[in-house]
């Protein structure tokens, strides 16, 4: 089954996922920072705080590992982190814009996930990697509602 284009989203450009998390921000940026945490979502990570912190992921892809870093360029603690994100296996020339958003929502929050710059990636491939991340974003945030509500 095909999956509809979302509101926010222009492929090859620019994907938006939002997720709903039954915890407050403050518990949710912990699963945004913290590596133990992150493995549990998003991959194996290594993240070295402040400013101009760096986030290192490794995933299982289905070709094998994927190695990927993004570099801290904003960040406003539990509230915003945006990142110049790229894959290290990949021959990407550029990088991406990562921004991660969280708002409250009542007795939880939602999280926000804004990937930008697909455009600047190698052209014959820049819509296959847009539709990988896609489909990334949108399993890890099930993933992290799931293991969020477990550990909450």
């Amino acid at each position: 089954m095909v999956e509809a284009i979302r509101q926010g989203d222009i492929p090859g450009v620019q994907l938006r996922c939002r997720q709903r998390l039954g915890v407050p921000v403050a518990a949710a940026w912990c699963w945004l920072t913290e590596p133990p945490r992150l493995a549990l979502w998003v991959g194996r990570a290594r993240f070295e705080g402040g400013p101009e912190g760096v986030l290192e992921l490794e995933t299982e892809g289905r070709e094998g590992p994927v190695r990927e870093r993004g570099r801290t360029l904003e960040i406003a603690p539990g509230r915003c982190w945006a990142l110049a994100f790229e894959r290290l296996d990949d021959g990407w020339e550029n990088a991406t814009r990562l921004t991660f958003e969280l708002t409250a929502r009542g007795d939880g929050c939602e999280l926000s996930v804004l990937q930008q710059g697909f455009e600047h990636l190698p052209l014959s491939r820049c819509l296959t990697i847009w539709e990988s991340y896609r489909r990334r974003w949108r399993e890890a945030l099930a993933r992290l509602a799931r293991e969020s509500r477990a550990a909450n």
